[in-house]
């Protein structure tokens, strides 16, 4: 059984890792309003504020919830509210296990203070396109070289396929 709080969460992993994605909130706002000859009130799971200037509201349900008529109306209704306000609203159900496993893996690193600059210069010194993580970091010679690649990733330095598991034989582009 999925559960709405461990959903909340992939969202809000993917969330931080999206470059255009400057600010989140969860359940930012109480919505009450008309809906015909309702009165409908809902609360959403999350507000995501863009580097452009636009706003997502986000409501997490597992698919089996989401696909129900009652839940359907909310979302239908909230989706018409958001649009009047020119915000882009979603309903999200899940993504991709692996990718979301690779996030968390790469979101180790997303704190920059525990990654020191010589490290980091370490491992830019002897990385080349096409190596993988375990070739770097064996390369650079340094403890923390590990965790200096999967910042680079975090910080989309440098790139890898997230859709495959993360691996010492990653291989890395940028």
């Amino acid at each position: 059984m999925l559960y709405e709080s461990r959903l909340e969460l992939d969202r809000l992993w993917l969330a931080d890792f999206a470059p255009g994605v400057i600010r989140m909130a969860a359940q930012p706002m109480w919505m009450c309003g008309s809906d015909g000859t309702s009165t409908r009130r809902h609360v959403p799971d999350m507000l995501l504020e863009h580097a452009d200037g636009g706003f997502t509201v986000v409501d997490v349900k597992p698919e089996e919830f989401a696909r129900r008529e009652e839940a359907a109306q909310v979302f239908a209704w909230t989706g018409r509210v958001c649009a009047s306000r020119g915000w882009s609203y979603e309903v999200w159900t899940g993504a991709d296990p692996v990718v979301l496993a690779n996030i968390r893996t790469i979101g180790a690193a997303r704190r920059t203070g525990s990654i020191d600059t010589t490290t980091v210069a370490c491992i830019e010194a002897v990385a080349v396109t096409g190596m993988t993580i375990d070739e770097v970091v064996a390369a650079a010679d340094t403890q923390r070289g590990r965790i200096a690649v999967l910042a680079k990733l975090w910080f989309r330095s440098w790139t890898a396929d997230l859709t495959v598991p993360l691996s010492g034989q990653t291989v890395l582009t940028w």
